[in-house]
């Protein structure tokens, strides 16, 4: 397909080295046959991108900023060495589609009052991210989606405006805003507009500027005749309360930018301030039931030490706390990232703190540290249960994905078969490679034989996916697309590396 026009694509990387590769592999792969050039801005990551990812990507241009400039400052200082027609922001945790450009770049073509364009963008497993299109923000659609009317009521144009879930999504339309994950535009227009407004730092430039396009006299489109997988906040995940901090303060300065109701600041900002803490509250909820499990097991180890003494709610609550304080801390009833006796380890000490306190300042008897102690194994204890009730469950009920990794010459695998379990329902079986003599010593537990020997492998173990690890290039290891199709294998690729806790698997059809 040949584009109407060339385009600029400028991603800004923060804290994003372990899915930089995917996202350009899938970039440069859907830029061939167009006018185009790609502009990457490291946004001073604590963690850079590496020098050998640089030079996987010779046709990038490379922007380091020393500090965090933010999103939108970082991405004008990328749009002022653009050359081209049209301006892509794209997000850095994305994987773009083989015709994503060429068919965004027509559909710009075709509407002659487009102004910002945005495609349909999908989370990792596939389902629709809701952000993609969505409403200038207003006191009535927030409370809406605050207080859950817009989940009850997704198809009410009342109740769900804030991420006009009453949308066909496989339809085109125009929309107040698209998401700053994938947004074109062309570079006259943001030019004209002064580039992002950077008074943002992370969040609000997307509306800020669908807003202001529509204010020139423009339409802000959704475009879903191609899409982008988003990794969503794996730049912000090393950074979760600043980053929930960040986005409030975003739709405080919007509020004060553009607001046209009739109530005052500070009123609208009580408002955001209540909808931010019903935010926090919101992302505890799904692990609410562990808070629960985890005060049950101290309350059951507390009534068994009141056999030897009257315990009262003061050491109760000591002991509750030195448990509890500490798995939120870590932030186990969100993302829970400590297992056995890692979690053992972990609450140890606080236990220990507890006792203390409870013997020195409650005038608590020293048998409290076993009600203390086994507080902590009874806690350890139910997570591990569950985690091998869920794992035999899947084995059993034929829901666990067999899955074999290509690899095994550079890197050390054991982590991903230490780890296997944090991707629900995935079970590595082991690795393949098309050097199997070249295996490392601390690989060969894991070798399964050659790539050439897939097949059998595949009859012997019943994979039904090829795991294969991203690097610099994109991949590891190259593999046989046709012997892939054959045997009925999905190809899959797995981003991260073992000094990481976050993982995102990729179907590597969608490059196709």
């Amino acid at each position: 397909m040949e584009a109407p026009y060339s385009c600029s694509v400028i991603i800004v990387a923060y804290n994003s080295r372990d899915y930089i590769p995917a996202c350009l592999s899938s970039v440069t792969s859907a830029l061939e046959n167009i006018d185009s050039e790609i502009i990457v801005v490291d946004n001073g990551s604590p963690v850079p991108i590496l020098p050998a990812q640089k030079q996987a990507f010779p046709q990038v241009k490379w922007v380091d900023s020393p500090e965090n400039l933010g999103f939108g400052k970082g991405c004008n200082l990328a749009a002022r060495s653009a050359t081209k027609d049209v301006l892509f922001f794209v997000n850095p945790d994305t994987v773009v589609s083989k015709e994503t450009f060429a068919k965004t770049l027509a559909y710009m073509a075709s509407k002659a009052d487009a102004g910002a364009v945005g495609c349909k963008i999908l989370n990792g497993d596939g389902t629709l991210q809701w952000a993609c299109r969505r409403s200038f923000p207003s006191p009535f659609a927030a409370i809406c989606k605050t207080i859950g009317l817009s989940a009850l009521f997704p198809k009410s144009k009342l109740f769900a405006s804030y991420n006009m879930t009453y949308l066909n999504p496989d339809e085109e339309t125009p929309v107040d805003a698209v998401s700053g994950s994938f947004l074109g535009v062309k570079r006259s227009t943001f030019e004209q507009l002064g580039g992002f407004d950077e008074d943002y730092f992370m969040y609000g430039e997307d509306l800020d500027i669908c807003l202001r396009i529509k204010k020139l006299g423009f339409n802000n489109y959704y475009y879903p005749g191609t899409s982008i997988l988003h990794f969503k906040g794996q730049s912000s995940k090393t950074r979760r309360f600043r980053t929930f901090v960040e986005f409030y303060l975003a739709m405080i300065i919007f509020a004060k930018k553009h607001h046209n109701y009739h109530l005052p600041t500070f009123v609208i900002a009580l408002g955001i301030f209540f909808a931010s803490l019903v935010g926090v509250f919101s992302r505890l909820v799904p692990q609410w039931w562990k808070m629960l499990v985890d005060i049950f097991c101290v309350g059951l180890c507390a009534f068994g030490y009141s056999y030897h003494t009257e315990i009262s709610g003061h050491l109760f609550g000591v002991l509750a706390l030195s448990i509890w304080l500490p798995m939120v801390a870590a932030g186990d009833y969100v993302s829970p990232k400590l297992a056995g006796f890692s979690l053992f380890k972990f609450l140890l000490p606080f236990s220990a703190i507890g006792v203390l306190v409870s013997v020195f300042l409650l005038n608590a008897d020293w048998v409290i540290s076993i009600a203390a102690l086994t507080s902590v194994l009874a806690c350890v204890f139910w997570r591990r249960l569950l985690f091998w009730l869920r794992y035999f469950y899947r084995i059993f009920s034929g829901n666990a994905k067999r899955s074999i990794l290509l690899g095994g010459t550079t890197d050390a695998l054991s982590c991903w078969f230490d780890r296997y379990h944090l991707k629900t329902g995935l079970n590595i079986l082991g690795c393949v490679t098309n050097n199997p003599e070249r295996v490392s010593e601390e690989n060969r537990e894991h070798l399964l034989g050659g790539f050439e020997q897939l097949s059998a492998i595949c009859r012997r173990t019943g994979c039904k996916e090829l795991l294969v690890l991203s690097d610099a290039n994109g991949f590891r290891e190259n593999y046989d697309k046709d012997l892939i199709a054959a045997l009925g294998i999905r190809p899959k690729l797995l981003i991260g590396t073992e000094n990481n806790t976050n993982y995102a698997v990729v179907d590597l059809n969608y490059f196709c």
